[in-house]
């Protein structure tokens, strides 16, 4: 039903404000509709797996919490600046993160009072996950002794065109990959904004980061 439709109804079919609450109602729904079909994610939303495999979701900018990646192919991307989680992300399948500022630090979290864990990486990537990361920023909170991205053995990373900050002094590099071959974890035309080490190059390719 169109607005001059809903508009044109007389009394006693529906009072005014009946009119306009129910367009409301009709506009909210049609957004909503809109939104899923684009997969969009408004902050606060839930990023749930639905498909088996090749879940795609474009972060609204705003607050997003973390994610436990458990399906294969899954692809995150950001609907433009600032969309920011502010929770870990872990991958147990290979994934895409790509436009997204990954955030520990007290600047970007909820101002609920929430305290972010010292010891959490921004992304975990597990044993057996490839994940491809391009034009992310990490911002590591101030206490972090963790790295921003840690890969684990058996885990593999292409990181291209990133953007690392953080004003913590950690012996962790800011991309960790403790063991595993330096083949497996690739990190290309990254910045490197922390006082801290990139990357072990006896464990990760680098190339051209400054």
């Amino acid at each position: 039903m169109k607005f001059s439709e809903i508009v044109s109804l007389s009394p006693p079919q529906a009072a005014t404000d009946e009119r306009l609450e129910f367009f409301n109602l009709v506009a909210q729904r049609n957004v909503g509709i809109t939104l899923g079909a684009l997969n969009v994610v408004l902050p606060g939303g839930s990023m749930s797996e639905p498909n088996l495999k090749s879940n795609r979701f474009a972060l609204a900018p705003g607050r997003h919490g973390g994610k436990i990646l458990t399906r294969q192919d899954t692809e995150l991307y950001g609907l433009g600046p600032g969309a920011i989680v502010t929770m870990p992300v872990t991958a147990e399948q290979d994934a895409i993160l790509e436009g997204i500022t990954f955030s520990l630090s007290s600047e970007d979290r909820s101002p609920t009072g929430v305290t972010a864990d010292a010891a959490s990486p921004l992304v975990l990537i597990k044993e057996g996950a490839k994940v491809v990361i391009r034009n992310c920023v990490f911002r590591q909170s101030g206490n972090s002794t963790a790295a921003h991205v840690q890969v684990d053995d058996g885990g593999s990373a292409v990181l291209v065109g990133c953007v690392f900050k953080g004003t913590a002094t950690s012996a962790t590099p800011v991309v960790d990959h403790p063991a595993g071959a330096a083949t497996d974890v690739q990190v290309a035309f990254c910045y490197n904004r922390t006082g801290n080490t990139l990357g072990d190059p006896a464990r990760i390719t680098m190339t051209g980061n400054i």
